[in-house]
């Protein structure tokens, strides 16, 4: 097939492929109806903000409104929808989730990358990170049952060519190549674990700048003294431990360093840590949640942290959300949260090898 031919004229010409997208299609669905049959509240997030958390590397996306009498404002596309699930919280919604699309800036447009994507928050009350991991494999298996029953009674309809093989074997699917069994248990490794068994590294050994800095060089990276904690852990966790990680069933990495987790509850039993998990499916980051902050105080003196690195950097600003630190400050329920992007999951359910495979309008399509 002609890769310059736009999505629809690709299903114009080849019913067959709509089944990757209806994949999509029903995957919201079924998230909006796991919650539901939960009695989870669904909130419904702006688009655009005036201000934002503020995280070092987040990459931001700005637009200019124009408002009578020569006034304009200048608002960020959201690219979490945190802040206004914290809000909602605090004023006493209770539970509840978001489906809706997020932006980023500086996303590469690749095989598993998109400026634009689809998120799913969700917010547990009196629970923690390790009730977000129950959660998960509750939902995938409620999704993956959800989309095989969706695609059965599409093929009844007949109005589409349907292929039901690859939901035959229950809780399996094949991605590209890769056998994934998602039937609970998932397995479960801690970042201080998996940097030892990977990389060599003990995390109590680099706990300065200039101790994980040393402990890099070793190892061959092309460290600088401008390159933070942060940074350097990406490096080798990209490196060293994400293409180790298991592939035949999710992952969830928790315990993640406290230097890079801005909005997480510190694990108190370890204060090296936060509680903080990601998941991962067939190799790729798929979602990342934890016990949230509720400590304004403390909350502030993050925000205050990431803002000064963000300068120091040479990073654009971010307009603070002091409406979020008052907000937690007047009272916030004990409660976890996390985000999960729904376009990588429907890639791997649908064994697309692309994300723009599963939408049907797709950055890379741009002109």
């Amino acid at each position: 097939m002609n890769d310059n031919l736009k999505t629809w004229q690709k299903l114009k010409s080849n019913p067959t492929l709509f089944q990757r997208y209806f994949i999509k299609e029903y995957l919201i669905k079924a998230c909006r109806r796991f919650f539901e049959n939960k009695n989870y509240h669904e909130l419904e997030s702006p688009i655009i903000t005036n201000a934002l958390p503020q995280e070092r590397y987040l990459d931001v996306l700005t637009t200019k409104i124009e408002l009578k009498g020569n006034k304009s404002r200048i608002g960020y596309i959201t690219p979490t929808t945190e802040t206004y699930n914290k809000k909602i919280l605090a004023a006493g919604l209770g539970e509840h989730f978001v489906i809706t699309k997020v932006l980023r800036g500086l996303e590469e447009i690749s095989d598993n990358h998109s400026p634009e994507f689809t998120m799913l928050e969700w917010y547990h009350l009196n629970a923690t990170y390790k009730d977000l991991m129950t959660d998960c494999e509750q939902l995938f298996a409620y999704i993956f049952k959800y989309i095989k029953e969706s695609l059965e009674n599409e093929q009844k309809l007949g109005r589409f060519p349907i292929d039901l093989t690859p939901f035959q074997n229950d809780n399996k699917i094949n991605y590209q190549g890769l056998e994934i069994d998602l039937a609970a248990p998932w397995h479960r490794i801690s970042i201080p674990q998996a940097l030892m068994q990977y990389a060599g590294i003990d995390l109590e050994r680099i706990q300065a700048d200039k101790q994980f800095r040393e402990v890099a060089i070793e190892k061959g990276y092309n460290v600088g003294q401008e390159d933070d904690w942060q940074r350097i852990f990406e490096w080798v966790w990209e490196k060293e431990v994400e293409p180790n990680l298991p592939k035949d069933k999710p992952v969830f990495v928790y315990d993640f360093p406290k230097q890079i987790c801005v909005l997480t509850k510190v694990n108190i039993e370890n204060p090296l840590v936060c509680e903080r998990i990601e998941i991962y499916l067939a190799g790729k980051e798929i979602g990342n949640g934890y016990t949230e902050l509720i400590d304004a105080e403390y909350q502030n003196q993050k925000f205050i942290e990431e803002a000064e690195a963000r300068k120091k950097l040479g990073l654009q600003e971010v307009a603070f959300d002091h409406d979020l630190i008052n907000a937690i400050r007047s009272g916030m329920p004990n409660v976890a949260g996390i985000g999960v992007g729904l376009d990588r999951i429907a890639m791997i359910l649908a064994n697309a090898k692309y994300i723009s495979d599963i939408n049907y309008f797709p950055v890379s399509e741009w002109d």
